[in-house]
């Protein structure tokens, strides 16, 4: 498994399918200074074996989202976000395959920054193979 490959794939998925104003997206954690951003950290992962010897990867990670202190173009970014990644299935990364990226959560609401700027966070499910 290439771990790099993959948060690279999932980092360009985001970046390339979002609409909207996301100006860029980081791993493992958000910078302080900036907005309308995120950030992709791996959760965790189980390897899947069956009895012919081969093997696939089940991956969950996080997509933490920062926006403005509005909270409705902070929820349509997310939205945005959410959209870019659900769904997606026969993704090459590296030398390996994404099978399929299923949302585990919808958007959940975190908080607020220091600076009053709005947090969501969504879990993500992928297998790898």
């Amino acid at each position: 498994m290439n771990i790099e490959a993959f948060i690279t794939k999932i980092r360009n998925l985001i970046a390339d399918g979002t609409t909207l104003a996301l100006a860029d997206v980081y791993s493992p954690q958000l910078p302080q200074e900036k907005e309308n951003i995120c950030a992709v950290t791996l959760v965790g992962g189980n390897p899947q074996y069956n009895l012919c010897g081969s093997s696939h990867l089940e991956i969950t990670f996080r997509v933490l989202v920062r926006g403005t202190t509005n909270d409705t173009t902070t929820r349509a970014l997310v939205d945005d976000v959410y959209s870019a990644l659900n769904l997606q299935n026969n993704i090459t990364s590296g030398t390996n395959t994404i099978v399929n990226i299923l949302a585990s959560t919808t958007p959940i609401y975190v908080g607020k920054d220091e600076n009053q700027r709005i947090l969501y966070n969504i879990t993500f499910r992928s297998i790898v193979e």
